[in-house]
């Protein structure tokens, strides 16, 4: 509830006035459902619909069922957009008729809502691009080396799901990396450069959360496979980064556990697979603990 009524402020205040909210409330607990309630009597365009637990890929597929609208954007609770984030994307999608999705840089924020990095500059995307929207060449393969998309960035056009379906339901996490590249094997796809979403890194999030980051891996590494199992749609390069940052994943997770050689193991499979510095500084960090544990601490890679 503390984040709730930022996110939907920045809906209500957008520049584009033409939009129908559908918040999916799936049973919380916090004294959403009361804020949601009061908050849909003073505004038309808002629609509540209450769940009970059904996860995240079917309360959007919920709310898309529920839409009306030619787009559909999406916006997690956490979350919020900046202004003119609508009429920005709208005006992209107008312009060009055959682009299937659209999504925008986004800002991560600390808790006090103050802006740590912008995502593409952390992952070190597009640096010397200029144009404001470009049109990614290849998006699956892009897409999946390294999934860039924000999903409360995104913008759909309601055409799309007749042919890419919905969001897995089946998915226990990377159910939308895994409809981002389904729309990727059909529809083109439109960037824009300027952040227009702030992303919230909350300590203790329930996807941070140590007791499910190894099942979150897991299922990352399930859509990973099943694309490998279709040969050659994923270029080599592609597969090779994405496994090699799958790899990091869970060389980082071992690492939080305090398995250092688990760790390195990953961490040098990971530095095979697609050389990076950073991976050459991680193993070499890894490796480091290993050989010179610190004081009072035993060799963990024994």
């Amino acid at each position: 509830l503390p984040y709730l009524p930022m996110a939907i402020e920045s809906v209500l205040t957008q520049d584009y006035k033409n939009i129908e909210i559908i918040i999916v409330d799936d049973n919380s607990s916090d004294g959403s459902a009361e804020y949601l309630e009061k908050i849909s009597r003073e505004y038309s365009n808002i629609t509540v619909i209450t769940t009970q637990g059904v996860g995240a890929a079917s309360a959007r597929n919920i709310a898309i069922r529920h839409s009306t609208g030619q787009y559909v954007a999406f916006l997690d609770a956490d979350d919020y957009w900046y202004q003119g984030k609508i009429s920005q994307q709208v005006m992209v999608h107008r312009k060009n008729k055959h682009i299937g999705m659209s999504f925008t840089n986004y800002d991560h924020l600390d808790e006090q809502y103050q802006k740590i990095i912008d995502c593409f500059s952390y992952w070190n995307k597009r640096k010397d691009t200029h144009d404001s929207v470009y049109f990614i060449d290849n998006p699956l393969n892009e897409i999946f080396a390294n999934n860039i998309i924000g999903t409360s960035t995104v913008m759909v056009d309601k055409s799309v799901f007749s042919k890419a379906g919905l969001f897995n339901e089946e998915i226990s996490y990377g159910e939308d990396w895994q409809f981002w590249l389904t729309i990727c094997e059909h529809f083109s796809v439109a960037v824009v450069m300027k952040p227009y979403t702030g992303y919230l890194m909350r300590q203790g999030s329930i996807t941070q959360t140590d007791s499910k980051r190894l099942n979150n891996l897991q299922s990352l590494s399930k859509i990973i496979s099943y694309y490998q199992q279709r040969d050659t749609i994923i270029s080599k390069k592609a597969m090779s980064q994405a496994q090699a940052r799958l790899k990091e994943g869970y060389a980082d997770y071992f690492r939080t556990r305090g398995d250092l050689f688990s760790a390195l193991l990953y961490d040098l499979h990971s530095l095979i697979i697609y050389p990076q510095i950073r991976r050459v500084k991680n193993t070499l960090g890894n490796l480091k603990k290993c050989l010179l544990p610190t004081k009072g601490q035993s060799n963990q890679c024994q």
